[in-house]
């Protein structure tokens, strides 16, 4: 009981403070989370776009207003045609494009891609396991690169199936073979984006994807099935080595008759100042609320410290000892911030289940157990400051001289 009594006195009188310190740290945990998860996503997607093979190349994006055709026929045609003109002109090495289908893996709908070489070239980086399709021994049914929730526990190696769309639009079984695998946080990429200030932010997707090889024998097999399509309305135009200035002028000119474009360097510029001016003004608030609620915490332990001093004293005369008395004191301080670090790991676990069972997405933003380091890190450095001024109180004053000079009327 005695333990008990030393452990929660520190309570008795700051009940009402102590859970509004912890309502105000928990939130401030929680926005901090969010916006540690928005930078880490932005900087993940600078680093998938920081490609040797896209620094010569520009992002064209077509005209809305060309698309603006009702039948969806006429639209793959007009769009076709504009990438065919692109990769005619004179310096243009390659469009690091894709066509698009679905297909379904365990009752769940995922999107399909056939990557021609510039895609692959241009985002290498995606792949946390195994190779491309380059690397990869060939093999009677094609070989894949996977990415998402759904495929979570498939292997390197692994022989899956999943059901596709024939031409009569009956479901088919496809035998495909895993050559690589595109890990947490499960980010494709997207050319959804048409916009005047693109950064790198807008080329990834939270999505379950099977990509496929642009090769003959990839092609014949996947004939059969529904037609893969491209529909996407911006790309990435890759220039060779030699192509000269006034090359890439005369297809920036086309550019500009049919759309608009943005250049490497200028999508990373816009990458760096949306880090600067969007971000940085989010993090204000969870900043201000965190030190609000370390100032705070700070007080009360210091209140508490010197308020509970003459408790102690007399405890420590009852036999406990100063090194005991000082512990209590330390798990009295703590526990508010030790709770707040609780609820935050809690809400980055709740996050990380649903995020793995693939009920929700969470695109725009990194949320995984290494965030709660961050959230670790700060409760070792708040416990730390807070049980200082109790250390060097304790360590001023033996517990006997307390207790004289609280007792000596």
């Amino acid at each position: 009981m005695k333990k008990l009594n030393l452990f929660v006195m520190s309570f008795s009188q700051n009940i009402i403070s102590s859970i509004i310190m912890l309502i105000i740290l928990s939130f401030a945990l929680i926005s901090m989370q969010d916006v540690i998860g928005q930078y880490r996503y932005i900087t993940y997607s600078r680093y998938i776009i920081e490609n040797q093979y896209l620094q010569n190349s520009d992002y064209f994006m077509i005209n809305p207003e060309i698309m603006m055709v009702p039948d969806p026929n006429e639209q793959l045609k007009q769009s076709n045609s504009i990438k065919e003109k692109i990769s005619k002109f004179d310096g243009v090495e390659g469009v690091a494009v894709a066509q698009h289908s679905t297909a379904s893996y365990r009752s769940t709908t995922v999107n399909t891609e056939i990557y021609n070489d510039s895609m692959q070239k241009a985002f290498s980086k995606e792949l946390s396991e195994g190779v491309w399709f380059d690397k990869a021994d060939k093999s009677d049914i094609p070989n894949v690169v996977i990415g998402g929730a759904v495929f979570n526990d498939i292997p390197i190696g692994s022989d899956i199936e999943i059901a596709m769309l024939d031409k009569n639009g009956n479901k088919v079984q496809q035998k495909v073979h895993v050559i690589g695998k595109i890990g947490y946080p499960w980010y494709a990429v997207s050319y959804a984006t048409i916009s005047n200030d693109v950064s790198t932010k807008d080329f990834l997707i939270q999505i379950n994807t099977i990509i496929f090889d642009d090769d003959k024998q990839t092609s014949e097999i996947l004939s059969k099935y529904d037609s893969f399509k491209s529909l996407s309305f911006s790309y990435f135009v890759i220039y060779n080595k030699e192509c000269t200035d006034e090359q890439k002028e005369a297809v920036r000119d086309y550019y500009n008759s049919v759309g608009t474009y943005a250049t490497y360097d200028q999508i990373l510029e816009n990458t760096n100042d949306y880090i600067r001016d969007n971000l940085m003004k989010k993090i204000v608030t969870p900043i201000f609320l965190l030190i609000i609620a370390t100032l705070t915490l700070i007080s009360i332990a210091t209140l508490n410290t010197y308020k509970k001093l003459k408790d102690h004293s007399i405890y420590y005369l009852c036999g406990c000892s100063r090194k005991k008395s000082f512990a209590y004191l330390f798990a009295e301080i703590s526990i508010v911030a030790i709770l707040a670090t609780i609820i935050n790991i809690i809400y980055v676990s709740v996050i990380m289940s649903q995020l793995s069972a693939g009920t929700m997405s969470y695109s725009g933003s990194i949320i995984d157990y290494k965030n709660i380091i961050y959230s670790m890190i700060y409760c070792i450095v708040t416990i730390a400051i807070t049980v200082i001024l109790p250390f060097i109180v304790y360590k001023k004053n033996t517990p006997l001289e307390v207790y004289r000079r609280n007792h000596n009327d």
